[in-house]
């Protein structure tokens, strides 16, 4: 058995076009007459996505300048508040410093030798309590 193909196989007949070739195809449906309905040219799509990103950018860059002016507001208020707010910090610090002494001469009275307000710790630095009271009973 052979797996060659027989004579008659490979002396067959080629297609060929028909006599006087295919018909012509019509592309003045797919055309306009003047060619110029295929749409917007290279250089117009061009010039129409810079100006869109041109815009863009200029948004953006707008949008920051009042971001940083109104940052800077806000920072100019925080400024102006600090003052007030230590003020204040100070205050309540020096409430409850005062009642800490009290309730510590208080405590201590019968400690000899014992100075009121001053630190155990010899640091020759002057640090604020490290823990605070945090109930409100001392105002």
């Amino acid at each position: 058995m052979s797996v060659r193909p027989s004579g008659a196989f490979s002396a067959g007949v080629q297609d060929m076009p028909p006599e006087g070739g295919f018909r012509k195809i019509d592309m003045s449906r797919y055309l306009s007459k003047a060619g110029i309905d295929r749409g917007p040219k290279g250089w117009q799509l061009w010039a129409g996505t810079a100006l869109l990103i041109s815009y863009g950018y200029y948004r953006i860059g707008q949008y920051n300048i009042e971001k940083n002016q109104q940052a800077m507001q806000e920072r100019k208020v925080r400024y102006a508040l600090a003052p007030v707010l230590q003020a204040e910090a100070d205050r309540e610090y020096m409430m409850r410093e005062n009642a800490n002494l009290a309730k510590e001469a208080e405590v201590m009275k019968d400690v000899a030798g014992w100075k009121v307000g001053m630190s155990p710790y010899f640091s020759g630095k002057w640090m604020p309590r490290a823990i605070a009271q945090l109930d409100r009973s001392t105002k």
